[in-house]
């Protein structure tokens, strides 16, 4: 049973648009779950899901409610960087990156991306873990394993990054090792890897620190998740932290990014 209660207002800091063009569906769904504000990332070129503009034009006509994150590929070089400064200037705090479609975050080459992300002030949050296969593309997971980002949180102290899924499977004690040891690293318990972590990661799945875990629906079940993970993390010990996990957490990091 689950003895700590959940906060009054919730933020939910990994979630999408899917099928829900004007974000109707999801307000209502946030009501019920007394969700205060949600982080809506776009994804770019997956049906069903909506891409960069439709997020922004969505969370702009929200903007008490919803905060936009896009999705972009360093690969992309200046059209990326363009993009970025595009997006900043109408209203997105945050890039999401997918680097399990075939790069490795910590290439040198995207010094030039890095750079831009921490002038312009925005935060960073990166899939970590197995990504979902698609026809006629090959995913791989040891592209985004948390690791691959220390040189750069190292190298951007400033730049919030926040790690999806608690890192991923495979990846998960390595967000262990950058939320103890680096003051700008966050991680997400987002489906369906984070739970499964946070149910069957034994008690080190415990050990990241109650100030840098977020809570994420990555879905329009956003109930039912707040009640699976707190119960996992009860069992854990977090129950005192529910504040922070569930609301101040986000709440912060949000409003740090003006």
């Amino acid at each position: 049973d689950i003895v700590s209660p959940l906060p009054v207002k919730i933020i939910d800091i990994h979630n999408h648009l899917y099928n829900d063009p004007d974000g109707a569906k999801l307000l209502d769904i946030m009501d019920q779950a007394k969700v205060q504000t949600t982080l809506i990332l776009g994804i770019e070129e997956y049906s069903g899901f909506a891409g960069n503009d439709l997020t922004m034009k969505v969370t702009q006509k929200h903007p008490d409610r919803f905060v936009a994150g896009v999705h972009l590929d360093p690969r992309d070089g200046s059209k990326a960087r363009d993009a970025m400064k595009h997006y900043r200037a109408e209203g997105a705090k945050f890039v999401k990156l997918f680097p399990n479609v075939g790069y490795y975050p910590d290439d040198d080459a995207f010094g030039p991306f890095w750079d831009c992300v921490s002038e312009l002030k925005m935060g960073v949050l990166t899939h970590c873990g197995w990504l979902s296969p698609r026809p006629g593309h090959a995913y791989a997971s040891y592209y985004s394993h948390p690791g691959r980002f220390e040189k750069v949180i190292r190298l951007h102290p400033e730049t919030i990054f926040v790690m999806a899924h608690m890192g991923g499977i495979a990846g998960w004690l390595e967000t262990v090792m950058l939320t103890t040891r680096t003051p700008n690293t966050y991680v997400d318990c987002s489906p369906g890897q984070g739970l499964l972590v946070l149910e069957k990661g034994g008690p080190m799945a415990g050990a990241v620190p109650p100030e840098k875990l977020l809570f994420g629906a990555d879905s329009y079940e956003v109930k039912e998740y707040l009640a699976k993970y707190a119960k996992a993390m009860e069992a854990l010990g977090y129950g005192p932290s529910f504040e922070k996990i569930f609301y101040s957490n986000g709440r912060g990091i949000l409003d740090k990014i003006a």
